[in-house]
């Protein structure tokens, strides 16, 4: 079943009541873990186009000519606050980086969707989560508005070379230490970043392509499934 990523689907989905939970393997977010996906950073400025270092695909021809050098990528990156905040079970994520109104996500639930509550008070050791997307035009970075006051948070990442045929059973969670940051290659499955409710509302730094390709899979709708990914740092 396909599911289209309108605004007010993104916002407020329709999730079925009768899905299967796969659980996702949990690991500390390092550059040898993190091999294929992306990297750690350890500052927002580490990749940047103007050092050549952050990833932008250059624009597809549609015949046998190739693009001039040095074009078809010039339009570099965007940036801007990432925040996220939990309503209850809901976990909601707004991108400000981008240029429009689609930019507010039920990013994922504390509970599953038949008893999840906008009300609840209960915290959550896990996160359900219900999609995941990727940008085919470039690179994305994650990294604390204020490192000094910076949390922990944790990533849900499935490889580039999956394609549009991704399944549940090839994500793997990460977890992030707080202070550092994560860059994810262009291509490679993700959905924001998730943190306990504890240390919500915060805010986070993000840079990516401008272009902002957005390319998304329901795992509820098209897997009858949610991802739950631990929150907790791995043992």
């Amino acid at each position: 079943m396909s599911f289209v990523f309108t605004e007010d689907n993104f916002r407020n989905p329709e999730l079925p009541k009768d899905v299967s939970v796969v659980d996702v393997p949990l690991f500390l977010a390092t550059d040898e873990s993190l091999e294929g996906l992306g990297k750690l950073i350890h500052s927002r400025d580490e990749l940047t186009t103007d050092k050549k270092n952050f990833e932008i695909v250059p624009w597809p021809v549609s015949g046998w000519r190739k693009l001039d050098p040095d074009t078809g990528d010039e339009a570099g990156t965007t940036e801007g606050e990432f925040k996220v905040h939990w309503e209850g079970d809901y976990y909601m994520g707004l991108n400000l980086a981008i240029a429009t109104t689609n930019n507010v996500y039920l990013d994922g639930l504390g509970a599953l969707p038949e008893v999840a509550s906008r009300t609840s008070d209960k915290q959550h050791d896990d996160i359900y989560l219900w999609m995941s997307d990727y940008h085919p035009d470039g690179g994305q970075l994650f990294f604390p508005s204020d490192p000094d006051n910076a949390v922990p948070f944790t990533m849900c990442l499935g490889p580039a070379s999956k394609g549009d045929d991704i399944k549940p059973e090839d994500m793997k969670a990460f977890f992030v230490p707080a202070g550092k940051g994560v860059y994810i290659h262009p291509g490679t499955w993700h959905n924001g970043i998730y943190v306990r409710k504890e240390f919500t509302p915060t805010t986070l730094f993000t840079r990516q392509g401008k272009i902002h390709g957005r390319v998304s899979a329901s795992w509820a709708a098209e897997f009858k499934s949610l991802l739950r990914v631990s929150l907790n740092e791995p043992e």
